[in-house]
């Protein structure tokens, strides 16, 4: 009858708010005739709920401290405790992953930008092929991963890089196929 497409009711209401709110976190794809910058700011699911998490402990803390009495005092340590947890967990998280590709010098950097520090992956551009789109499938659930394809075997042993190894919240086909697309359309113009 109507939309007897195999989703519910709800399914199609996740979809929906999870579009809305994914065009609030930007991905960034900047095309130029020489570079190509990918800004990702999606963040990780643990990363998202731990920054939830320590905005609603730091609020419950705030408003303990100015109701302090006698009984607060251990309300006050154990609110703290958790917000302190979640502190520990935000500096693990990833801020921003952001992948750069320049054909002048056929270089590459890959950066991992965390609240403390950044991990930069760098290299010649000319080991990748082209991107796709990987989806793998759990239970109830799918997940996108891009995937450049290198020329050859490398000291690793795998002809294939994964650019986001943990998850992003937002995580949809479309977005994955934008940065995918993006890249194998950049790296099929650099001769």
């Amino acid at each position: 009858m109507f939309g007897d497409d195999g989703e519910s009711v709800f399914d199609r209401l996740g979809e929906m708010i999870s579009e809305s709110l994914g065009s609030l976190i930007p991905l960034r794809i900047i095309r130029r005739p020489e570079t190509l910058s990918i800004l990702d700011y999606r963040p990780t699911f643990v990363m998202a709920a731990t920054v939830l998490g320590f905005v609603i402990l730091a609020a419950s803390f705030v408003l303990l401290f100015f109701k302090i009495d006698s009984g607060a005092s251990l309300a006050l340590v154990a609110v703290g405790a958790p917000a302190a947890a979640c502190v520990f967990l935000v500096f693990r998280g990833t801020i921003r992953e952001a992948y750069y590709f320049d054909k002048t010098k056929d270089s590459y950097a890959f950066v991992r930008q965390f609240i403390h520090r950044k991990e930069v992956i760098e290299g010649a551009m000319s080991q990748f092929t082209g991107a796709y789109v990987k989806t793998e499938t759990n239970d109830d659930s799918k997940t996108y991963f891009v995937i450049l394809k290198q020329e050859g075997m490398f000291l690793t042993g795998v002809s294939e890089q994964t650019l986001r190894e943990e998850v992003p919240i937002f995580n949809s086909f479309e977005k994955e196929a934008q940065i995918a697309n993006a890249i194998s359309g950049f790296l099929s113009s650099k001769s």
